[in-house]
């Protein structure tokens, strides 16, 4: 019963809010952000430690202020998933790089959580015609997969059994497959923001595993409200099969990842457990 009331509600706003303008919309995240913050605590605490943790030239007020702005700008991005065809954007990308995305084995794409989630594949869709993501779709919002659906993404359940196996096999498809790789994993170490942690190493292994390039996307929403969405290279042949190959790969990779978080705060989803002990 929760979970069709949840369904019922989302849809029912999703309903209400495609009345509404974009910069209404934005109002909307910008009102309803800080209320879940305050209601969600561990969320809160985790993003402010995050911050602290990262941006350590901060003050408190500095600190949460980040927290809020990041939270407003990710459940807008949320919120515009629901609208990809309608996203004014820009794409970023040279032409040795768009010659890897269009490589005819395939390619392997490292993403991130900023501002509009699924930018990253929806970009690779438009600029090659297909895209491969894994997603962990909530079983109670059946709205959630229509987002893919209408945007001609192919997703693969991440909550499904054997779920890389499953990446694998369309990487072997020649598909362009691209996933987020700034959440916490145990696949390998990484030094992120002078912190020793862990992090997922799928979009290397998928590279090193069918010699395929690794690629690095992204999307940032600028000051005019229009996104730039940009490529760029990481290996241009492929990752070597090797754990120490997968782990420096990953580790180049979060070495961008810091970079791009440095110049765009707030635009990361901060509230992941991202340094677990």
């Amino acid at each position: 019963m929760k979970h069709q009331l949840a369904n019922f509600l989302i849809k029912l706003i999703i309903r209400i809010l495609r009345y509404f303008s974009r910069s209404a919309r934005f109002k909307f995240a910008s009102f309803i952000a800080p209320i879940i913050l305050k209601l969600s605590k561990r969320t809160r605490l985790r993003a402010i430690a995050n911050v602290t943790n990262a941006m350590v030239k901060l003050n408190q007020t500095q600190v949460y202020e980040l927290v809020v702005a990041s939270y407003t700008t990710i459940v807008f991005g949320v919120l515009e998933c629901f609208w990809l065809d309608e996203i004014e954007m820009d794409i970023e990308c040279d032409e040795d790089t768009l010659m890897l995305l269009n490589n005819e084995k395939g390619v392997s794409v490292a993403t991130m959580h900023m501002s509009c989630y699924e930018l990253a594949p929806f970009s690779i869709q438009k600029l090659i015609g297909s895209a491969t993501t894994l997603s962990k779709i909530p079983t109670f919002i059946k709205s959630a997969a229509n987002i893919y659906a209408d945007a001609n993404i192919k997703v693969i359940n991440k909550n499904q059994p054997n779920a890389f196996f499953s990446l694998l096999q369309a990487s072997r498809k020649n598909e362009a497959i691209c996933l987020h790789a700034d959440h916490y994993a145990t696949d390998v170490d990484v030094c992120f923001f002078n912190q020793q942690t862990k992090a997922p190493s799928g979009t290397a292994m998928l590279s090193a595993y069918n010699k395929v390039p690794l690629l690095l996307c992204y999307p940032v929403l600028n000051d005019s409200g229009r996104y730039t969405v940009f490529f760029e290279t990481v290996v241009d042949t492929h990752v070597e099969n090797t754990p120490q190959a997968i782990e420096s790969a990953m580790q180049t990779i979060y070495q961008k990842f810091e970079a791009i978080i440095t110049k765009h705060p707030s635009q990361w989803y901060w509230s992941y457990n991202r340094w677990k002990k």
